[in-house]
């Protein structure tokens, strides 16, 4: 039964009873020259409790967009917006401006793929249901049952994608969310009778995929200089990352675990941000400052954006954009009044703790045996979860399944420069090798990748989709 503070809005909410497509004329201060097709608004995965998913869909920025693939993306946390990260911070086709209006982004992914943005699960951005109880025990199986009802429901709006070829990509606990969401998509398309997805790849970006092995940045931490050799050592021997985190789900810290991670906490100071080691933090103290620079600290953020790709103010002024009554309006979100504002990770959902422990290494296997290619990423400047840690599930599942090395592990190109590092491994079949794992790392990136290296991350998507080695000159 849905509790009182969501009867005020089960009349406005009833009307989500099957869904739509609804086209975007434009976002407020959005550029003029814009070519393509933008859609948002709700899909209903369950009619009975009144679930239904916010989606945004940006075709390709191309004559004809059937031409081009279809890519759905999906953030973590879990509990994170795909709108506000992927959409508007990451690589949708617009930014947020320093005077708080809309920029074209020149490396968004729509320019080489349809790009659909999922708020998933329930709770998260302007995603719901309103059945008070589905908030409470949420959990990794529910999440990828909801997105699976999504895209199956999605494509009955949009059919003209049902033919399409069709890549999961996502970051962080989506290394959770895409795998699982993969295996249900090849379950469905073992059914008789039904259209199979055309699932060909998919791509996690910084993925915690074991929590055992994703979360251990001690060693990456002290080899860039940010913790002492006694903390290192402590953290190896007394405490290390995966053992903090697995006694804080549980509410079990122990004391020896709180003091080795205070001392991490202090020598590493109030100021980095805890998934980019290179970003500067924003000066500017409020939301409502963040979204519009100007003055002294508009001088000082210039000067900062020109040495890091990242600009730290960006999140306040995506924020405060998409809070705006008008944004809401043209997105058409926010249509059942829902008691909360919009924000990037805070919702009203809890999940399950112990969802944060499944160790997703299996499941990726058993995908790589299924003939699913899968690309894993890491920015070599996150310090939630390490390139190390990613570059060892790597080698961990070529060495399971018996890869060949295809590519030596060693530089890859963006416009002449080093984009990074990478190193490909696949099996032999029907005489000619094929590619099923692919391991980047990429030069300057964040936990967010293309947030802080566009350019990079578009020639990584690229590779991504056309299933070819990243370039090597």
């Amino acid at each position: 039964m849905a509790s009182c503070w969501w009867v005020i809005n089960l009349l406005a909410i009833s009307f989500f009873s099957k869904s739509w497509a609804e086209l975007i004329t434009a976002l407020p201060s959005q550029p003029s020259n814009i070519s393509f097709k933008q859609y948002s608004g709700y899909i209903t995965t369950d009619t009975l409790h009144g679930r239904a998913l916010f989606y945004y869909f940006v075709e390709a920025s191309v004559a004809d967009p059937l031409s081009r693939p279809l890519t759905l993306w999906l953030n973590g946390g879990p509990g994170c917006s795909s709108l506000g990260y992927g959409a508007f911070m990451e690589h949708g086709p617009f930014r947020v401006g320093d005077n708080g209006l809309l920029i074209q982004n020149p490396y968004s992914w729509n320019l080489e793929s349809n790009m659909l943005y999922v708020e998933s699960p329930i709770g998260v951005g302007f995603s719901y249901s309103n059945t008070s109880e589905d908030y409470i025990n949420w959990n990794d199986t529910r999440t990828a049952e909801e997105n699976l009802r999504f895209v199956l429901n999605w494509l009955e709006e949009f059919p003209q994608y049902k033919d399409s070829d069709f890549y999961l990509t996502g970051e962080s606990y989506a290394g959770h969310y895409i795998p699982q969401l993969a295996a249900l998509i090849l379950e469905h398309n073992k059914n008789t009778n039904i259209k199979p997805i055309k699932l060909k790849a998919i791509a996690l970006g910084n993925p915690l995929l074991d929590m055992d092995i994703s979360v251990n940045t001690g060693d990456y931490l002290w080899a860039h200089g940010v913790i002492s050799d006694k903390t290192w050592m402590l953290e190896k021997t007394i405490c290390n990352d995966s053992r903090y985190m697995a006694e804080a789900l549980h509410n079990k810290l122990s004391q020896e675990c709180i003091d080795v991670f205070n001392r991490v906490n202090n020598e590493t100071g109030p100021d980095i941000d805890d998934s980019d080691l290179l970003l500067p933090r924003c000066l500017l103290s409020t939301t409502g400052q963040q979204s519009i620079s100007t003055g002294i600290h508009a001088r000082i953020h210039t000067k900062l954006a020109r040495r890091t790709n990242g600009d730290p103010c960006l999140p306040g002024r995506i924020s405060a954009y998409l809070n705006k009554p008008k944004v809401q309006k043209a997105l058409h979100a926010k249509t059942a009044g829902l008691p909360f504002l919009w924000d990037f990770c805070r919702g009203p959902l809890k999940y399950q703790n112990e969802n944060f422990e499944i160790n997703l290494i299996p499941l990726v296997a058993y995908l790589l045996q299924e003939g699913i290619p899968v690309m894993l990423y890491s920015g070599d400047q996150d310090t939630k979860i390490a390139l190390t840690q990613t570059r060892i599930i790597g080698n961990m599942l070529a060495q399971q399944l018996k890869f060949t090395t295809f590519t030596p592990y060693a530089p890859w190109y963006n416009k002449k420069q080093v984009g990074g590092w990478a190193q490909s491994f696949g099996k032999l079949r029907e005489g000619k090798n094929v590619t099923y794992l692919t391991y980047a790392t990429v030069r300057g990136g964040a936990h967010e990748v293309p947030f802080t290296s566009p350019s990079q991350a578009l020639t990584l998507f690229k590779a991504f989709l056309s299933g070819s080695p990243l370039p090597r000159n």
